[in-house]
Parts: C-alpha cells; structure tokens; sequence
C-alpha cells in the first residue's frame, strides 16, 4: 500500500470547485470593477463640467471686477458640494483670486492651470495622488477673464471599490459554502459507488466470479460498472474453460493455452509428439467377474491415481477408452524434454498402480493390472470433428504405433519404440531391442522394456535434449 500522502475524493471535489469559484470571482470582479471605474469616471467627468458651468457663470462679474469678498462667499457655498476638496479661482493675470481652503495651497495643487497654458475645457485623473483635477476658463461674453481649477477627491471611486469588493467577498464566501455542500454531496454520491466497485474488484481478485453490480446511472460510472460486469462475466467464462481444461490437461498447460491461444489450431498441423497408452490387462475377464458398479469403482479408483500422476508431469489427457488412457505430451508445443517427461510418468503411473493394488489387496477388493506402450514421432494434432461436437486430438501412425506397442505389453511392462530409446537412452536403462511386426507397416519396429531410470549421478553428460519445458510449473517437477 502507499504510505504516501493521500488526498480524499471530498477534498479534491471541494478544493477543485472552490478554486474555480474563486478565480471566476476574482476575476469578475476584475473586469466589473475596471468597467465601474471608467463609467464612473465618465459620470464624475459629466458631473464635474456642470458644477464648472454653473459656477463660471456664477463668478464671471466677480472675477471681471476682482471682487474677492463676494468670491470667497461663492467659494464658501460651492465647497460643500460632495467630493469637492478645492476649489482655486485665478484672474487674468493668473493672479489667485480665491482659495476654498483660505489658506495655503497644498503641494500636490499648486501646479495647477493659469489662464495662460489652460484650454478652454480640462478634465483629468491622478491614481498617484488620488483626486481629479477640473479646469474651465471663465469668459465674459467672449473674452477669457479667469479660469476656475477644481480638485475633486477619488474616495467615490474608492467607496465603490469597497461595495464591490464587499459584494464579491460575500458571494466569495456563498459559493465556498456552495461548493462545501456540493462536493459533500457529490463526493458521498460518487464514493458509495466507487466503494460499491472497490469491494467486488477485491471480491474478484479473491476468486468470486459471481460478483454482480448494479447499474444504477446513465452516466460514465454506470458505463464502467457495466464494463466490469462484462468482465466479469468474461473471467468466469475463462474460469469456467480453464476448469474444463484441467479434466484433461495439466493446470500449467491449460493456463498456457488460455494465455496464447494461438497454439490451438482450427485446423490441423504436423508436430512431433509423444504419445502413452495404458490400458488394464484381461479387462474382459475382469469385467465378467464383477458387477456393473464394482467395474465403475475400480476405474475410478486407478484413474484418480493415474490422472493426478499425469498432471504432475504436465501430460494431456487425450483419452479415457474405457479400459484405457490415452496421454499425450507435446502438444500445444512440443519440446525435446517430452519423451524424457513421459517415461518418466510412465514409471510414476507404474508406481502408483502398486499403491493403489495393495491398498484395494488390504481391504479385499479387486485389483487390476496395467501394461503399457509409447511412441515418440510426427501426428496430426489439430480440431476433428463436425460443428456439433469436436476435439481437439492427435491422429496419424503414431498414436496407432503406440496403441499397438502397448497390446504387446504384459502386466507392469512399460515398451518403447526404438525412436524413445534414441532421445532417453542416457537417463533409462532399457532391454535389448526386439523387433515387432505391427498391422500397417511394412517392415518391423524395435520395441524395447524399459527395466528402471539411471541415477543422476551415473548419467552421461547432458545433451540437447535435456532442455527443460518452459512452461511455468507450479505444481511439482516434471519427474525425469
């Protein structure tokens, strides 16, 4: 498990949906604010060239007669007006005629406009030192007699500010709230179902594959439990066909056919194999003697022995004839280690028949004899049969050879050909070869009895093929 820091779905959910929140008000306000401003302005601008209209018109005959008295009681009146901080009245000469303040002129207002270097109209705005200066000249008919300077204070800007920030801080601190609430809401919606998919996943990957969800949305959550259902479904299909598998195959082989199914040809191919028959000595005799369910019980009885050996050795069950098994070692792949595997089985399947006869011996019961025969050579393995039923087998003059050597073989006798002794002669000790004619062929066959499995301490120096099988084995050694 990570030992990380790990962040909650409820947290991400919050922390994502707050943080859009607030840069989408941060940056409104940033716009509403900037559009507020300029329209402000605008307003303040219309406003200020009034109050300069009607107080020209009030001052003009003043100024034109330099009368400072009645000037400093128009001054008196009009400084109350909202935002006015200073209002400065020159003469034509640029000489200051009145000053609201009656008193010294702050620095940041003495540059103001003298009659001399002033338009007819001046408006502008100073962020640095925050106030709007306002400007007219004062005409008497049409002769510019004095010019009226006006400083108007930027706190309507300011106070606007302040109601806007104010405004979005609320709806700042509504939609943290907001988001709070709907990622509570989200993350319990969305975590019940994740949890819902967490706990079948551990369910499944401790093999229940009858884990069902229930699809319970139209949305992506819903498509993804409807795809783990279909997943499901798949894995116990395979399940259900590696169990099938493992009937007749070993468990490693029947996982490395699910893994690369390529190997199981529709058709048919040619392919070395190595194919084992053992089959009970006097059957029919045997068969007489006991009743229908007494043959039944003592075939399961070996089989359950001889099945379980086969395995071990990663053998195919090919075959169960009645009194007889078909083992086939090679296919989907073969590799030169299989003949030596085979025998080996051979003598691991000869051993548990003894165990097993002397058990059923110590409890009275009936007991059966094996002989049997191998063959190592080319067959056909491949998909025979129709589109109601096929198998996948092996056909061809090997399994026929072998089926022959092993009615040849006497009770415990294990016989191989000559083409099994070349490939295992240095691990088996064999009998001399004896040739047999067989059905079928031509010329005679060398058949040897294999007597017991050289120790490996005396075998010779291993060859080619002694490669081992590489397929992954978990459940024992391939017994050479």
């Amino acid at each position: 498990m990570n030992s990380g820091f790990r962040l909650g779905l409820f947290l991400k959910i919050f922390l994502l949906s707050a943080s859009i929140s607030l840069v989408a008000l941060a940056t409104g306000y940033s716009l509403l604010a900037k559009e507020m401003d300029l329209h402000v302005r605008h307003l303040l601008k219309s406003e200020s060239i009034l109050f300069l209209d009607e107080l020209s018109h009030v001052v003009s005959v003043p100024i034109l007669n330099a009368d400072r008295l009645t000037i400093d009681d128009i001054l008196r009146t009009y400084s109350h007006h909202d935002g006015v901080e200073e209002i400065l009245i020159y003469g034509r000469n640029g000489d200051l005629l009145g000053d609201s303040l009656n008193g010294e002129i702050p620095p940041f207002l003495k540059h103001g406009l003298s009659p001399r270097n002033n338009p007819s109209l001046f408006f502008t705005h100073s962020e640095s030192l925050k106030y709007d200066l306002a400007s007219k000249t004062v005409f008497f008919g049409k002769v510019p007699i004095g010019t009226i300077s006006v400083y108007f204070s930027d706190k309507p800007y300011r106070i606007i500010h302040k109601e806007v920030l104010s405004s979005f801080i609320a709806l700042g601190v509504v939609g943290v709230f907001l988001s709070l609430g709907g990622s509570i809401f989200l993350s319990r919606y969305l975590t019940k179902r994740i949890r819902n998919l967490y706990k079948a996943t551990m369910s499944l990957k401790q093999g229940d594959f009858t884990v069902h969800l229930k699809q319970d949305g139209h949305d992506e959550l819903g498509d993804l439990t409807q795809s783990f259902n279909a997943m499901v479904m798949e894995l116990r299909h395979k399940e259900l066909l590696q169990n099938a598998l493992i009937r007749y195959v070993s468990k490693d082989v029947a996982e490395r056919i699910i893994l690369h199914p390529e190997l199981i040809h529709l058709g048919g191919m040619r392919q070395q194999v190595v194919v084992l028959f053992a089959d009970i000595r006097n059957f029919t005799r045997l068969s007489n003697q006991l009743s229908p369910e007494q043959v039944v019980t003592i075939l399961n009885d070996y089989y359950q022995s001889l099945i379980e050996v086969v395995f071990k050795y990663q053998g195919s069950i090919n075959n169960i004839m009645g009194d007889g098994v078909m083992v086939v070692f090679g296919i989907p792949e073969y590799f030169e280690e299989h003949p030596k595997t085979a025998l080996g089985c051979a003598l691991a399947m000869m051993e548990a028949i003894r165990e097993k006869t002397l058990a059923r011996k110590s409890k009275g019961l009936p007991v059966a004899e094996f002989g049997m025969g191998l063959h190592v050579g080319d067959g056909i393995v491949g998909n025979i049969g129709s589109g109601a039923r096929m198998e996948y087998t092996v056909v061809g003059q090997t399994v026929n050879i072998a089926s022959r050597i092993e009615t040849l073989a006497k009770p415990g006798e294990i016989l191989v050909t000559s083409s099994v002794v070349e490939r295992v002669s240095r691990f088996f000790q064999f009998s001399d070869p004896l040739p047999v004619s067989l059905k079928g062929l031509d010329e005679p066959i060398l058949v040897s009895k294999i007597i017991e499995k050289i120790p490996d301490s005396e075998q010779s120096r291993p060859g080619p093929d002694s490669v081992p099988l590489p397929i992954s084995s978990s459940t024992g050694s391939t017994g050479g």
